[in-house]
């Protein structure tokens, strides 16, 4: 019942969001060394300390903006998150003004900015589950080829809407990615074998009505283990705390969805996603009843790609080789490691501060403002770039 606009253009442009949001060489490469950075200040302080990324950056699911997950292995009865504070502001790879020790969470961590690159970092203790989580997440990403795109438009689509963020009871990037795989491991053309050529927009339509509408929060819990299934939560007392339950795939009986404790505002964003999307889907019986201009793109009525992201992506590419002359290069990339050096290519070094907007939420930081010759040639680069 879809039109066809669902079956070509919503798919197309799902297509073509996931790969201009996926990272570059360089966003992979200066993303290595600012691990490195991070690693080699924890071995001076620590030298048997065990360094690990997890997350999103290990999977290679992040945004432009994500945080990179460090999770840092070693020998304390209470983690020393204090020290380690300290000695990321003497080191100058925090600034004082951007560093939140997080003491009190379920998961205890640091949250800071790298000064120099300007990219977040989320840095935890001996979370033994975190590193078994992301090789289970790059298995499925396996599994599933359309996994990877569905998981960025929803993290675009949660990211802009301020429910992304687990410490206020937002949606996490793993308990979104183990919705998405529940779903397609529900689907009934996936048990036919026939998921891998799915549309990518009906699968994105159905995600959103799923969750928005049709789930019962209230008694049903998500199981991805042994093929996928769904259980009532009254079967244990301890998944019966919260509105979002999902089995955590290592430890039977812990929910890992407890602390999204605003997931019914999740829910009605999923909700009025899905009534948005099928008005603009589904064909009228008269050409008059068209509700939604066919000119305009669907996918960016629900998602969009702030300025401030597009700069930031352009001031990486101008700036990347002199930044990485300043930081420690690790042995080798997360994801790609044939990128050259920055003393084997001919580009001239530039010195340009990140003077744009804050990057957690798109919201522009009106304190620092570029220089107008920046801003003016951001300006004619973003006029001119037909990819975005």
């Amino acid at each position: 019942w879809y039109q066809r606009r669902v079956r070509v253009g919503l798919h197309n442009e799902i297509e073509d969001f996931a790969k201009w949001m996926k990272p570059t060489k360089e966003e992979m490469m200066l993303r290595g060394c600012v691990v490195e950075r991070v690693k080699r200040i924890v071995h001076q302080q620590w030298p048997t300390a065990r360094v690990e990324i997890f997350g999103s950056f290990k999977t290679g699911l992040y945004l432009p903006t994500s945080d990179i997950d460090i999770v840092i292995f070693g020998e304390w009865t209470q983690a020393p998150l204090r020290t380690l504070e300290r000695r990321l502001v003497e080191s100058h790879i925090a600034d004082p003004t951007t560093i939140k020790v997080l003491d009190k969470a379920s998961v205890p961590i640091i949250k800071l900015t790298d000064s120099l690159t300007k990219i977040k970092l989320d840095i935890s203790f001996n979370t033994n589950n975190c590193i078994k989580s992301a090789e289970k997440i790059s298995e499925l990403l396996r599994q599933y080829p359309c996994l990877d795109k569905l998981v960025l438009v929803l993290k675009q689509f949660l990211l802009q809407r301020h429910l992304n963020e687990v410490f206020v009871g937002g949606l996490g990037s793993y308990c979104l990615t183990l919705m998405v795989v529940a779903k397609l491991q529900s689907c009934p053309r996936r048990r036919r074998g026939r998921l891998e050529e799915e549309n990518l927009g009906v699968l994105l339509i159905e995600f959103f009505e799923f969750y928005g509408i049709r789930f019962n929060y209230n008694n049903t819990g998500i199981r991805i283990a042994d093929g996928g299934s769904f259980f009532n939560k009254s079967e244990n007392a301890e998944m019966r705390g919260s509105m979002l339950c999902i089995e955590d795939p290592f430890q039977p009986g812990n929910d890992i969805a407890r602390a999204s404790y605003s997931m019914f505002i999740v829910k009605e964003a999923f909700k009025l996603a899905y009534t948005w999307l099928k008005r603009a889907v589904i064909a009228p019986s008269k050409p008059c009843e068209q509700v939604f201009p066919l000119t305009d793109s669907i996918l960016g009525t629900l998602v969009k790609v702030d300025k401030v992201i597009v700069e930031y992506r352009h001031w990486i590419k101008n700036n990347w080789i002199y930044m990485a002359k300043m930081l420690p290069h690790p042995e080798s990339y997360t994801h790609d490691d044939s990128i050259a050096t920055p003393s084997a290519r001919r580009d001239k070094p530039k010195k340009d501060a990140w003077q744009g907007g804050e990057l957690s939420d798109g919201t522009t930081d009106q304190s620092a403002e570029a220089s107008s010759e920046d801003g003016d040639r951001l300006t004619d680069e973003l006029t001119s770039d037909s990819s975005v």
